[in-house]
């Protein structure tokens, strides 16, 4: 889609690591999701979530994008308004589905209502969409080695869903993940 390109491909030139993190979380997402049985439009748009999800990074410094070190407190309070920034990039333009707006805002928030960015003045429940594309997130993320720490096994990574289930993860998406990836025989 057109205006789909015209926003991913800011995204490649501005960080080639966001780029193919998006990508490689729209496909879990869409994995994901056809496990649990969406079809259609809600796949197509959560497919599209789990492509944008990131597009707020865009709008944080390339200095604290590619920090080599983990980030000071500073670096970080700005890194975490990418959810905002991107919620609002999102809504400003045409043909963008709303669950793609509503999963770049919250891919952030845990299960417990715990994470950024900070609603605590509005209690809020994670959409279903953004829950899934939190585990893609965080399992992609994981999978990546960066300068400060070394890649994750897939093992490793399903102990450690099957521990944050409940607080960080919905239990039952973290099951439909391990699921999908046994259907697979990637377990």
């Amino acid at each position: 889609e057109a205006n789909v390109l015209r926003i991913v491909s800011p995204v490649k030139s501005y960080s080639e690591y966001t780029y193919v993190h998006a990508a490689n979380v729209a496909v879990l997402t869409l994995f994901q999701a056809e496990y649990l049985g969406l079809k259609g439009e809600s796949l197509h748009e959560a497919g599209l979530s789990g492509l944008l999800h990131d597009v707020g990074k865009m709008f944080v410094s390339k200095e604290i994008l590619e920090k080599q070190t983990r980030l000071d407190e500073e670096e970080w309070k700005e890194m975490k308004r990418h959810p905002i920034y991107g919620s609002m990039y999102l809504s400003s333009l045409n043909d963008i589905p709303k669950l793609a707006v509503i999963a770049a805002f919250e891919h952030h928030l845990r299960f417990d209502g715990s994470g950024y960015p900070d609603t605590k003045w509005r209690p809020r429940r994670q959409h279903i969409i953004s829950q899934i594309v939190s585990i893609s997130d965080f399992f992609d993320a994981m999978r990546t080695e960066r300068s400060y720490r070394k890649a994750s096994t897939v093992d490793a990574l399903i102990s450690l869903l099957k521990e944050l289930a409940g607080k960080e993860f919905n239990p039952l998406l973290v099951d439909n993940f391990i699921g999908s990836l046994k259907n697979i025989r990637a377990l």
